[in-house]
C-alpha cells in the first residue's frame, strides 16, 4: 500500500514538472499582406493576374485602378488589349467573341473620350466596329482617323466605311481624290477597285469599266516598280495587296463582260486571270 502511494506521488510530481517545462515550439504566422490600394498597386496586380490567365480578376483590378484617376490610362489600355486578345481566341462570330469585342471596344471608346487619339486607337475601333456589324460606328471612327492621319491606309478604310453604309457618292468622292494623291502607294489598286465597285452600285457600268481598266494599268505599274527593285518582292505585303486588288478588279470586269455579253473582252480577262494564277 505504501509503495502504491509512493508511486502515485511520483507520477504526480513528474506530470507537474512536465507542465512547468518550456512551451512546445509553434510556427509563427506571418501577417497577410494587405491588398494593394494605390492605383499603381491595383494596376500591377491586374497585370500579374493577366499573366496568370485569370482574366476576369485582372479586369476587375484594371477597372478599379482606372477609376481612381481618370488621367491614368494604362489600365484601360491593358484591359482593352486583353479583351481583344480573348476575342481572337474564340471562333469567328461566336457569342463569346462578340462579347469580348464589345468589352474591348468599350474601353477604347473610354480612352478616346479621355483624350487618346492615336491612330492605333481609331484603327482598332474601326476594326471592331466592322466585326460587330456596326457600320455607322465604323464610319465615325474612319472619318476621325482619316482627318487626323490623312495617309493611304486610313483613307482606304474611310472608302470602305462609306461603302458599307451604302454611301456610294462618299466612296466616289474620296476614292477619286485618292487615286490622284496616292499614285505611288500599294493601296492605289484598292482605291481603283472600290471606286469601280461604287460605280456599279449606281448603275454606271461603263464608267466602272473605264475605272477598272485604268486601275489595272496603275496596279501593273506599281508591280513593275517592285519587280525592278529586285529581292523577294513577291513576299512583301505591298505586292500581295497589289496582286489581290488586280485579281479582284479582273473579276469585276469578268462579271460586267458576262452581263453585257462582251465575248472578246471576257476572253481577254479570263486569260489575264489565268496568268495571275486564278483558276476558279
Amino acid at each position: 500500500m505504501k509503495l502504491q502511494w509512493t508511486y502515485a506521488v511520483t507520477v504526480i510530481i513528474l506530470l507537474v514538472m512536465a507542465g512547468c517545462g518550456p512551451s512546445p515550439e509553434t510556427t509563427r504566422v506571418e501577417p497577410v499582406a494587405a491588398a494593394p490600394t494605390t492605383k499603381e498597386g491595383l494596376y500591377v496586380r491586374g497585370q500579374q493576374l493577366w499573366i496568370d490567365r485569370q482574366a476576369d480578376s485582372a479586369a476587375a483590378y484594371f477597372l478599379r485602378s482606372a477609376s481612381m484617376d481618370s488621367s491614368f490610362h494604362q489600365p484601360l489600355r491593358d484591359l482593352a488589349q486583353m479583351q481583344y486578345e480573348r476575342a481572337m481566341l474564340e471562333p469567328d462570330k461566336s457569342r463569346k467573341r462578340m462579347e469580348y469585342l464589345r468589352s474591348s471596344r468599350a474601353q477604347y471608346i473610354r480612352l478616346e473620350a479621355r483624350g487618346e487619339t492615336e491612330s492605333d486607337i481609331y484603327e482598332r475601333l474601326c476594326e471592331m466596329s466592322s466585326s460587330l456589324g456596326d457600320d455607322r460606328a465604323f464610319l465615325v471612327y474612319a472619318k476621325k482617323n482619316a482627318e487626323k492621319y490623312p495617309y493611304d491606309r486610313q483613307v482606304f478604310n474611310l472608302t470602305r466605311a462609306y461603302y458599307d453604309v451604302g454611301d456610294f457618292q462618299g466612296v466616289i468622292r474620296t476614292a477619286k481624290d485618292a487615286v490622284e494623291k496616292y499614285k505611288e502607294s500599294p493601296y492605289v489598286g484598292s482605291f481603283y477597285r472600290i471606286l469601280g465597285k461604287a460605280y456599279t452600285k449606281i448603275d454606271r457600268d461603263q464608267t466602272a469599266e473605264r475605272i477598272l481598266v485604268a486601275g489595272l494599268k496603275a496596279t501593273d505599274g506599281r508591280i513593275a516598280v517592285a519587280k525592278n527593285a529586285g529581292g523577294e518582292y513577291r513576299s512583301t505585303d505591298a505586292y500581295r495587296r497589289l496582286h489581290e486588288d488586280k485579281v479582284q478588279m479582273l473579276l469585276i470586269l469578268k462579271q460586267l463582260h458576262t452581263t453585257y455579253k462582251a465575248q472578246e473582252k471576257l476572253e481577254q480577262v479570263e486569260r489575264q486571270l489565268k496568268e495571275e494564277g486564278y483558276a476558279r
